[in-house]
């Protein structure tokens, strides 16, 4: 039976003109949990005989300490944001497919594209917000409900290990810059942190939390992207988890893809990338994880009620209030870390 399946297998990719090459029968991609679609996977799978692995990160931090060491950790494909496609192909550790290689980057929206650079490909967009249990919690209007919620809440918060994810909530509540490096506003920001350890449950990934911890129960409220309400409630087994963002304005974040320059898998990968912005694929992606997708030929395949939801495509209200992430200086980078380790340090001193 399996020998059937394997010389199958070997007739589609056949006839789709595809040739499995020795040593090429895995490619290794590093992702974000729960951040591509098994069906999108077997569908590609079937087509080529390349098997899928995958290497989970829960912050950006993590993803650039293992991408900096990539040879050692054998990965052909990464998800990173718009700021590190810039940082990382520019150091020539990255690189995307040229429309010769996937022509099915056609379909990508330009404003996307441009958001990640010559050096990746856009995956998937969406904003930040708030998570919340609408079983135990009131629906939250601002970034206040979580910087400085009621006594009721204290333990019950979770926030982002990240130099800028951790600091956005209060930056936005304020007004300013999610890219400051104005040094009054980052003394404010970090005052704020601190007068809100004691509230807080986790600074662990909030998808990350409920799938370890054994207290994953007292999560009630968290800083998450857009969409991670959905794996929250696939992960809890509920449809308590909703999702909002808060009034003051959110960050329009874009995620990318792109091929590590030195895999020797690198002609599979620009074709895995071409075969995910397929429309098709794409829409049953997007659809899948409920996350909005750059490929506007997808979005014409989705679903009635993905594409009303506006937690997924904002309305032009949350859109005039978005910010997106840029580049920041050595100094700011060195003192965010500094900031965010301390109050990492607070929070386990409790």
């Amino acid at each position: 039976m399996q020998k059937d399946r394997i010389r199958w297998v070997a007739a589609v990719a056949g006839l789709l003109g595809i040739t499995a090459a020795a040593g090429a029968e895995t490619l290794t991609l590093l992702n974000w949990e729960e951040y591509l679609d098994p069906a999108v996977i077997e569908r590609w799978e079937v087509e080529t005989g390349i098997r899928i692995d995958q290497v989970y990160f829960d912050n950006d931090e993590r993803r650039d300490q293992i991408l900096v060491d990539v040879g050692r950790h054998d990965i052909d494909l990464v998800v990173v944001d718009e700021v590190a496609s810039r940082l990382f192909g520019e150091r020539g550790l990255i690189h995307a497919p040229t429309r010769e290689q996937a022509p099915n980057l056609q379909h990508l929206e330009p404003e996307f594209q441009a958001q990640c650079s010559q050096y990746a490909v856009p995956y998937m967009w969406g904003t930040l917000g708030i998570a919340y249990r609408a079983d135990k919690v009131a629906k939250p209007t601002s970034w206040a409900d979580i910087m400085e919620p009621p006594a009721a809440l204290y333990g019950h918060i979770g926030m982002m290990d990240d130099i800028t994810d951790m600091l956005a909530p209060t930056l936005l509540l304020n007004g300013h810059s999610i890219n400051t490096d104005d040094r009054g506003e980052l003394e404010q920001t970090f005052e704020a942190l601190r007068q809100q350890v004691p509230a807080v449950l986790t600074y662990d990934y909030a998808i990350t939390y409920l799938q370890t911890s054994a207290q994953a129960d007292e999560l009630y409220m968290a800083t998450v992207y857009s969409g991670d309400q959905e794996v929250l409630n696939a992960i809890s087994g509920s449809e308590q988890w909703h999702y909002v963002v808060p009034d003051e304005g959110t960050i329009l974040w874009v995620d990318c893809l792109s091929v590590v320059t030195d895999s020797p898998q690198a002609r599979w990968a620009e074709r895995f990338i071409d075969f995910l912005n397929r429309p098709e694929i794409a829409a049953l992606n997007a659809e899948a994880l409920w996350v909005g997708t750059p490929n506007r030929a997808a979005r014409a395949l989705l679903g009635s009620e993905v594409r009303a939801d506006q937690t997924v495509y904002p309305p032009e209200s949350v859109m005039a209030k978005r910010q997106l992430y840029e580049p920041i200086s050595d100094e700011n980078l060195l003192l965010r870390q500094r900031m965010t380790h301390a109050i990492r340090k607070l929070h386990e001193s409790q």
